[in-house]
């Protein structure tokens, strides 16, 4: 029986749309092989009429599971039966033989340019592939290429970060660290000709922590007249300050590098310097806590830095906005602006000035700092307004 076959089917290169008959024993049979070779069926009807009158070029083709049919191509003037077997072989179907109705060829003749077409396609799949694969390999390539640049950057900050060390504390460090150092040094500086990128992130992190071990130990045996207190009443000192600089200074070079990182340094890089201020914040807490007046005093004052702090903060996103990504709204960011600025203002006239000497008093700072604040910001608006 014939089947007239309206048909769909995908290759690496192209999706073919096309209308063949199709020779086989039923339409089971015929639905059966088609799907075996993975051919989506738009159409398929009966064929009745004589196959010969309208189509010429026929093959006999195999599924993998070996069931056979016949594939028949229309007759089209002047094309030969390469280019019907060519098309056949593009579409990845397995030829046992093919023939012409109108112009019979000898089998051995089919069966060369069968086996030539199909050689030829095999070439040009082996030749896909191999372009698939560079081109991968140039993608990753570019992608480690991006992460050992990053890296040798790294190797160059850590180089860096070991010389201020040594310089600074030349004569504090002990012999055999001093030794450490050194052949730290010369290994860091050799992964400036290395590619394995795992390797010198292990390199790196032992430096790191060679570091930060060391200035630990040399700022706890630093003398008393060195230390002090970054502000008037806080119990944080330039020490401490120093030695959350160095654990921040780690993680976010580490992070650069996609290296693995500690709870501790993930919390660094999510909260940057707003974690060394939440440090020195508790530490100050715990010691104000044991008298409610230092707590007051220390929240008016702790409030009057952060206001700094985040327009510090504002002032530098509004020149930098363009490199980090952050959309703006410049009118709104400049009244959040003015808002914060006033608050700010107004807390330190009550630290700097006023400076209470009571709890009732700081309450009463607080009801006339709001009052104020109110007052302030209802006047800005009706200036914006007009």
């Amino acid at each position: 029986m014939f089947f007239h076959l309206t048909w769909l089917k995908d290759t690496t290169e192209k999706n073919y749309t096309l209308d063949f008959l199709i020779e086989s024993e039923d339409i089971i049979k015929a639905r059966a092989f088609l799907s075996e070779e993975k051919v989506i069926t738009l159409g398929l009807d009966e064929y009745k009429e004589e196959p010969q009158k309208y189509w010429d070029f026929f093959a006999e083709i195999k599924s993998k599971s070996g069931v056979t049919a016949t594939i028949i191509w229309p007759k089209k003037e002047g094309e030969k039966i390469d280019n019907f077997i060519a098309l056949l072989v593009n579409l990845k179907f397995d030829i046992v033989k093919a023939d012409s109705y109108s112009n019979p060829i000898p089998e051995e003749d089919t069966k060369k340019i069968i086996e030539k077409l199909v050689k030829q396609e095999e070439e040009h799949e082996a030749l896909l592939k191999k372009q698939k694969e560079e081109a991968e390999k140039k993608n990753k390539l570019n992608y480690t290429d991006d992460k050992l640049l990053k890296s040798y950057e790294a190797i160059d900050q850590v180089v860096d970060q070991i010389d201020q060390l040594i310089k600074i504390w030349w004569n504090n460090i002990l012999p055999e660290t001093k030794k450490k150092f050194d052949d730290m040094r010369w290994e860091i500086a050799k992964l400036r000709l290395a590619t394995n990128l795992d390797k010198i992130i292990d390199e790196l992190h032992k430096a790191l922590n060679l570091i930060i071990d060391t200035q630990d130990f040399l700022l706890w045996k630093l003398e008393q007249e060195k230390i002090y207190k970054i502000i008037p009443g806080s119990q944080t000192t330039n020490v401490e300050v120093i030695r959350e600089q160095a654990r921040l200074f780690k993680a976010k070079l580490l992070s650069t590098l996609w290296a693995p990182l500690s709870a501790e340094e993930k919390t660094y890089i999510s909260l940057g310097y707003t974690k060394l201020f939440a440090e020195y914040l508790k530490k100050d807490l715990e010691v104000a806590v044991q008298d409610k007046f230092a707590i007051v005093k220390g929240i008016f004052w702790w409030a009057e830095l952060m206001i700094l702090f985040i327009l510090l903060e504002m002032v530098i996103m509004s020149v930098f906005w363009k490199y980090i990504g952050v959309e703006l709204s410049l009118q709104r960011y400049a009244i959040m602006f003015i808002y914060l600025a006033m608050a700010g203002w107004l807390f330190r006239i009550i630290n700097s000035y006023i400076r209470p000497k009571t709890i009732f008093v700081y309450v009463m700072c607080l009801l006339w700092l709001l009052l104020i604040y109110a007052g302030l910001v209802y006047a800005t608006k009706i200036i914006l307004v007009f």
